[in-house]
């Protein structure tokens, strides 16, 4: 299915589930008081996050939407990073002034290492290496850990408070910021020093890198822009304004899109970085602080909002329009000797496609979704609107019009050819009511 994002929604002890197809909040997710720091592991399957009012790291299974465990990690903990390969969290405790490790398997902590009121951090592609902000007043400082000996083997003095960082994915810098500072500073990771700075707006972030490092995606938090960086050239590249108070920022795995929140107006932007303009603006709940993407599977990954029904990754369905509407089509079935049928949903499709009956017969659909992914059948013509959970299965009832046909589809995904037709008779699929 399409990527989801998750977004913390601080004000309301919840996470946000978008669908980046559609650019639609699929539904809320409580979680322990004030979430903090949220990442998604790299095959999509986790989503951790923190909660600041609690001392708890809470996991989500995406499957299903739900928490399936909480992790005692010490009083407000802050954020979270999770290393390129996806074996480790990195949670920064910051009541507890210690950074500590999640091994991903086991969802324990493995280990910890003191460092005074961590407020963010990064981690490199193995994890075994991480970057915190540590905000201790008077003592300042980026500071470097060895999480096999769980030690402290540099640091890096600062005058203001760090805020938010993130190593490239080469592993060469790390870019961050400073409360105070109207520019984005860029640490050399071989000599541990401040290599330069890239003068941006006011009151600057935090820029994550995209999937191949060429740009980086500061969010600037006075003006309500994203800026975009050149890596290569260390320069600012362009802007784009996005909501109030933009808190954190994420691209897509195939590094064309960007998702802001904004704390302040309480939505997401989402960013074509190509034309780099605001595609879409997703009001998701109060305080959105972090967010988390999943990547997409496959390397070469549609673009979100821009959905192409022909773009089935089935590869069994061949794409049809009626009536100027798409079909993702996996066949027709004749059912007027049933009064039963098994209906299949996925991603996104139904199976069989068109159901053909007698003129006013009665079926009953039991419909299963096979996907990881909030489906819907609504049949508008019977008043039919019934979602279907992740996994789930639901059993609707459906009556043959005298003649013709009815439009049956899944109302999040119908413009990605989510939509079948109840045909009576021998009537062909048509442009259906």
């Amino acid at each position: 299915g399409a990527p989801k994002a998750y977004v913390g929604l601080f004000k309301d002890d919840a996470v946000a589930v978008l669908d980046t197809a559609q650019n639609k909040v699929l539904g809320t997710i409580a979680v322990p008081k004030g979430p903090h720091g949220l990442v998604v592991t790299p095959d999509g399957r986790k989503v951790y996050v923190s909660s600041d009012g609690a001392s708890t790291v809470s996991v989500i299974d995406t499957a299903t939407d739900r928490v399936v465990a909480g992790i005692d990690v010490g009083a407000n903990p802050h954020g979270l990073a999770v290393s390129g390969d996806g074996s480790r969290v990195l949670v920064l405790g910051w009541g507890s002034n210690r950074a500590l490790i999640i091994d991903t398997v086991t969802d324990r902590v493995i280990g910890e290492v003191p460092v005074a009121q961590p407020h963010n951090g990064t981690l490199s592609r193995d994890g075994r290496t991480g970057w915190v902000a540590s905000q201790q007043q008077g003592a300042t400082a980026l500071v470097r850990l060895d999480l096999t000996m769980w030690k402290e083997v540099a640091r890096v003095p600062l005058d203001k408070t760090p805020r938010g960082l993130e190593l490239s994915p080469d592993g060469r810098r790390v870019l961050f910021t400073l409360a105070g500072v109207n520019a984005i500073q860029v640490l050399d990771t071989a000599t541990n020093r401040i290599a330069t700075q890239i003068p941006v707006g006011a009151s600057p972030h935090y820029a994550p890198f995209t999937p191949d490092g060429r740009w980086a995606l500061a969010v600037v938090q006075g003006p309500g822009e994203l800026a975009i960086l050149d890596t290569a050239s260390n320069t600012l590249a362009g802007t784009v304004a996005v909501g109030k108070a933009p808190h954190w920022s994420m691209s897509s795995s195939d590094g064309r899109t960007a998702y802001v929140t904004n704390e302040g107006s309480n939505d997401v932007s989402v960013v074509d970085l190509t034309s780099r303009t605001v595609m879409a603006t997703i009001a998701v709940g109060n305080a959105p602080r972090k967010i988390a993407v999943q990547q997409a599977s496959g390397a070469a990954a549609t673009p979100p909002a821009q959905p192409r029904a022909a773009a089935s990754p089935t590869g069994k369905s061949k794409s049809v329009t009626l009536g100027g509407v798409a079909y993702a089509d996996h066949g027709t079935k004749d059912v007027r000797n049933r009064s039963k049928l098994e209906l299949e949903a996925d991603d996104y499709y139904f199976s069989p496609t068109f159901l053909r009956g007698r003129p006013g017969q009665k079926l009953t659909l039991r419909v299963e979704n096979e996907a990881s992914t909030l489906h819907n059948i609504s049949i508008p013509a019977l008043g039919i609107d019934t979602d279907i959970p992740p996994k789930g299965k639901v059993q609707v009832d459906v009556a043959f019009p005298a003649s013709g046909t009815l439009a049956v589809s899944c109302k999040f995904h119908g413009s990605l050819g989510m939509n079948g037709q109840l045909l009576t008779g021998d009537a062909g699929p048509s442009g259906a009511r």
